[in-house]
């Protein structure tokens, strides 16, 4: 029964997806031939000959993840040097390499004639001249009028109604992006442009593309390369080096135009949800064999479905920046098994946030974390990061890092299932060779340092969303995750950093993993005893003491002379 039951859903589910709007012509011909008794057969036989009936789930989920991936559309994504996941897309006649970010509203391009490409001469940039010489870009006039910005407040207003002759008449802007605790700033000037994005349906023996094509799409200039201010010498990543753009992959309400190629896109392809399914980048220690990156437009593999992708609660609505994150609540975040959020909170907020590639952790989750893996820091516990990142420390090669792991609800009955994201598929090679694990301390902001969730959030950059399968439901504000990779082989707890051994009165907090000594100095006359741990009586106290027993004596002596007399001259006047 249960064989027949899964062969009667690949029917169901492959009859469904040959449906307008479905995935098409290979699933249809898969359920034309079940439907005739040609598939049926051949599935029973081949489910009867498995003895596992797990091993029939997962072939059935590839029989059908592979029908529906002849159809299914996604964007291809490549990765620069710095790990950033990229995507192509043609503005004014010319075919770039942009940055996928999850968490920006804007089309941002950097234009070749103002040197805002890096490395210098990095192709392909975006010409301005050969856009205007193809009469496809327009400059707004907005630009020019100082009282007028280009934000997210809902009383913007950028109509870009009126226009410029060229880009070279326009003054710049400035703005900001930051990323993993570093702001990059940018002067930048606001226009329209004739766009096309490439999308691929097949596998790679069939791969089918067409382009979809827009005109008169907002679209930000960069007339000078984004640069950190006092950038420092030792950044470990040199982020939007061989990039020519950013396509902001976030809600509308975080574009100052409050319209966007990537909204545009998915108006266009009637798109409910999309999937992030990223390969590791090249430099990455951890590989996953045949895998591509791309972000999918509506269909969930199946073959990961079948596994249960675990869904997040309804984000939060009803404001700018929450209606345009791509976001969910994170609940027991562990390493070495020790609740990091520990006497904190019980979930913390997490935004993804591809314009850079690394888990991106407020500096007091950070130092936690730091304080139970097996890493070397180019700055010590507290310190501000600055760019800089982590190295896994390992006594032997076959060393592994530990595993994070989360859950995206509360604790409960039944245990709510767990994910793990194996610390390992977190390192990378830079290119004189050394690993480097892309953990970063988000050091932005100084409320950041403290522990509130209005100033401070986890950020999944493009390598921490490699290690799962993610997917953002646009209809019900959610978001699925599955873990990826073989958790046995990736991650170990044997590399932990032992839990210390407290002694005296010292109390042990196990997220930092330090004893905490007594607060002595609470107490009048009391201080600590740095050997033994405990709280003493200070060197003053007995001499106090013996001055107190002194002035009491010398108190009830007097005290007795008094009475004495008293009871004399009470005498005296009765007789």
């Amino acid at each position: 029964m249960a064989v027949l039951g899964r062969f009667l859903l690949a029917v169901v589910v492959l009859a469904s997806a040959a449906t307008p709007g479905g995935v098409g012509g290979g699933a249809h011909s898969l359920a034309a031939s079940a439907a005739a008794g040609n598939f049926g057969p051949t599935l029973l036989s081949e489910g009867n000959n498995r003895a596992d009936v797990e091993d029939l789930d997962s072939w059935l989920a590839d029989r059908i993840a592979s029908s529906l991936e002849k159809s299914t559309p996604f964007l291809e994504v490549s990765y620069n040097d710095a790990l950033q996941p990229m995507v192509d897309v043609n503005v004014g006649g010319q075919w770039l390499k942009l940055v996928f970010d999850a968490s920006s509203g804007n089309t941002i391009v950097f234009v070749e004639e103002f040197k805002a490409c890096e490395p210098s001469g990095f192709e392909p940039c975006y010409s301005y001249k050969e856009a205007e010489a193809n009469h496809t870009l327009k400059v707004c006039e907005e630009n020019n009028n100082m009282e007028i910005e280009c934000n997210t407040q809902a009383s913007s207003h950028y109509d870009c109604s009126s226009l410029l002759k060229s880009l070279a008449d326009a003054k710049p802007h400035p703005d900001a992006l930051i990323i993993d605790g570093l702001e990059y700033d940018q002067k930048s000037v606001e226009g329209v442009e004739d766009m096309t994005i490439r999308l691929v349906s097949g596998s790679h023996q069939e791969e089918q593309r067409r382009n979809v094509s827009w005109s008169g799409m907002p679209v930000r200039l960069l007339v000078e390369a984004m640069k950190i201010p006092s950038r420092p010498p030792w950044l470990s990543l040199d982020l939007f080096a061989g990039a020519s753009g950013v396509l902001g992959a976030s809600g509308p309400s975080l574009s100052c135009r409050k319209d966007t190629l990537w909204t545009a896109l998915l108006k266009k392809e009637n798109v409910t949800r999309f999937i992030m399914d990223f390969a590791p980048p090249p430099s990455a220690v951890v590989q996953d064999k045949g895998a591509r990156s791309r972000v999918v437009l509506n269909e969930i593999d199946l073959s990961r479905s079948l596994q249960d992708v675990i869904w997040s609660q309804p984000k939060q609505t009803g404001d700018l920046i929450n209606d345009g994150m791509h976001e969910f609540l994170m609940y027991r975040l562990e390493v070495c098994g020790v609740n990091l959020l520990y006497n904190t909170s019980s979930n913390w907020l997490v935004v993804i946030d591809t314009s850079g590639p690394c888990l991106s952790l407020p500096p007091f989750l950070f130092d936690r974390l730091m304080s139970r893996i097996p890493a070397e820091c180019p700055f010590g516990i507290g310190e501000r990061a600055q760019g800089r990142l982590c190295s896994p420390r390992r006594e032997t090669p076959h060393d592994k890092l530990p595993s994070l792991f989360f859950q995206l609800e509360d604790a409960g009955e039944p245990e709510p299932p767990r994910l793990w994201i194996p610390l390992e598929r977190l390192v990378f090679k830079n290119a004189s060779g050394q690993e480097l694990l892309c953990v970063s301390r988000d050091d932005s902001d100084p409320r950041r340092a403290t522990a509130d969730m209005m100033y401070s959030h986890i950020a999944f950059g493009s390598m921490a969303v490699s290690t799962l399968y993610t997917v953002v439901d646009l209809e019900n504000h959610t978001v699925g995750l599955a873990s990826k990779g073989d958790l046995a082989r990736e991650a170990s707890n044997s590399t932990c950093t032992p839990s210390r051994t407290c002694k005296g009165s010292q109390t042990y907090y196990p997220p930092q993993n330090v004893c905490e000594d007594p607060l002595c100095s609470a107490y009048m006359l009391m201080s600590l005893d740095d050997e033994a741990k405990t709280c003493k009586w200070s060197r003053a106290v007995p001499f106090c003491f013996g001055a107190l027993l002194v002035v009491l004596a010398a108190l009830d002596l007097l005290s007795h002379r008094l009475y004495k007399q008293a009871i004399e001259k009470a005498s005296e006047l009765n007789q």
